[in-house]
């Protein structure tokens, strides 16, 4: 990475984990180099003449939603967007990071959803190195679509599968979830571009109506090679509370004089306050009720990050509740074979009389590895329902139950 070209006003699209696959534009955003680096180290020998540097989340560490608010204000649906998601998220609110990519009045709104903590984590790595990251983009944004197709799916070496159906709709999947959505037949009979012969092949013979191979990578590497007017600054997630402060405007005379102006429309906008802050002081009751409730309840249990979903497992395994002892049963097989995968328990849920755990894993062969071995054990049967990489490694989530006994 250290030669000859001429760096002036060129951009490095990097990933924010390890191996750190990087892609070189030039001024005009077209490819021009790329490489990885092994080890974060590289992060020293950035070139000073790079002029801006752009992180590329891994496309497991993010979600895509489609959200209806009846709105014509901007700021009243970022206030919103977190609560009318809330039912269709399993972290508790205050840990995650939601940003707008697209929206309009009376039409839904297009939100992006990652977790604070790995937010930071990469910001800090790169800040570490003396990197300041202008931006960080879902990776799945940079997956183009076919001029001819509606979808495109893509195989990755690692296993796991990337769906992208429009601009603001896409997943990352294990090879289950993938079957789980292609065996639903309106999938099917999309006209999708895959990156792989051998399983566009597979899905042709599987029912697939309109198939066609398109050899474009695995990785934004290749994808923005492909299509490099893909990257879209307006989708990062370093806004707001995490905005660059290297990007923040400079406290000048012009700053003063547009504060001024500014000044004129806060009368203007003190309705719209009002409404923000009534939805902010209703959510903040309602973290109060749950906090006693939780104390009164479990007086002897320490205050948990997930109270809604902590609260249903620990009814469901009170000590009048015969579930108990299946909970116990469940539990302690699982908790003998993580140790020796090197995987640890993230979250423990138990429903249904099944036990649905959440595990932090060195690599996803791991999680198979368990979800095989669980199998193994006459009486249970195990599932990975979904998996993600961080940038230390992966998590998953895991569901365990009893297979029922005939009488």
């Amino acid at each position: 990475f250290r030669n000859n070209n001429i760096y002036i006003y060129m951009k490095l699209i990097v990933s924010t984990v390890a191996p750190y696959p990087w892609l070189k534009l030039d001024k005009n955003g077209r490819p021009v180099d790329k490489g990885q680096f092994n080890e974060k180290a590289f992060l020293n020998t950035f070139p000073k003449e790079i002029q801006s540097v752009i992180g590329v989340a891994p496309a497991g560490s993010s979600t895509f939603h489609s959200v209806k608010i009846p709105s014509k204000r901007l700021a009243n649906i970022q206030a919103a967007v977190p609560y009318a998601l809330e039912e269709s998220l399993s972290e508790d609110l205050d840990e995650l990071h939601f940003t707008i990519l697209d929206w309009a009045p009376d039409q839904p709104t297009q939100v992006s959803v990652i977790a604070k903590q790995m937010l930071k984590r990469w910001v800090e790595t790169f800040s570490d190195a003396g990197v300041s990251l202008d931006a960080i983009v879902p990776e799945l944004s940079l997956l183009p679509i076919h001029p001819s197709s509606e979808a495109s799916v893509i195989e990755q070496s690692t296993g796991q599968y990337a769906v992208k159906i429009n601009v603001f709709n896409g997943f990352a999947c294990d090879q289950e979830t993938f079957d789980y959505w292609w065996s639903d037949e309106a999938n099917r009979e999309l006209n999708i571009a895959v990156n792989d012969k051998g399983l566009a092949e597979t899905l042709k013979q599987s029912g697939g109506e309109k198939i066609s191979h398109w050899p474009i990578g695995e990785g934004f590497q290749s994808w923005l090679e492909h299509a490099p007017d893909q990257l879209n600054l307006k989708h990062s997630f370093l806004q707001n509370a995490f905005e660059p402060e290297h990007l923040k405007p400079k406290s000048t005379w012009l700053n003063v004089a547009a504060g001024i102006a500014a000044g004129a429309l806060i009368l203007l906008g003190a309705s719209q306050w009002f409404e923000v802050n009534k939805l902010q002081q209703r959510y903040d009751a309602n973290q109060q009720e749950i906090r006693a409730l939780f104390d009164e309840s479990f007086p002897d249990q320490e205050y948990l990050d997930a109270p809604r979903r902590q609260i249903a497992s620990l009814l469901s395994i009170s000590e009048d509740n015969p579930a108990s002892e299946m909970f116990q049963y469940l539990l302690s097989i699982a908790t003998e074979i993580m140790p020796a995968h090197q995987a640890k328990f993230d979250e423990i849920n138990y429903r249904d009389q099944q036990l649905q755990v959440g595990i932090s894993a060195p690599n996803f062969a791991t999680l198979e590895a368990i979800t095989t071995e669980l199998n193994k054990i006459p009486d249970l049967q195990a599932a990975l329902i979904s998996s993600g990489s961080t940038d230390s490694g992966v998590t998953g989530q895991i569901k365990i139950a009893r297979i029922p006994q005939d009488v």
